[in-house]
């Protein structure tokens, strides 16, 4: 599941650098660091980053296996309601939409994502 989710993420940075670019012009890789950390443009993204982050912390928990296994359900119940395309939404979905129709290695990523964070519900 990490290594789709983070395929899915990487495909969704390189999709909004791409626009980001063709409207400012090229940039470094610091440059567009800086700008997907702080420009709000780019804020769209943080909800997905921040739970990968969180599912990342929570897998390397020294927990117990239960109290583990229900903080991993969790975020990964948040993923599949945040990987929910809607182009008449607000947000996240909206912009994750629009991503999807410009980009067809975001498709194939989150087609391979919501597969593999399907299989994990119990």
């Amino acid at each position: 599941m990490r290594r789709q989710l983070l395929d899915l993420h990487s495909a969704l940075v390189d999709s909004e650098r791409r626009e980001y670019e063709r409207v400012r012009g090229r940039m470094t890789d610091r440059a567009f660091l800086e700008a997907l950390i702080g420009a709000p443009e780019l804020a769209w993204l943080n909800p997905f980053t921040s739970l990968i982050v969180r599912l990342e912390e929570v897998v390397e928990e020294n927990a117990a296996e239960n109290v583990r296994g229900a903080a991993v359900a969790d975020c990964v119940a948040e993923i599949r309601k945040l990987l929910r395309p809607n182009a008449g939404g607000f947000g996240f979905q909206r912009k994750y939409a629009e991503a999807m129709q410009r980009s067809p290695e975001v498709v194939v990523a989150h087609g391979r994502a919501v597969a593999v964070v399907g299989r994990e519900e119990s």
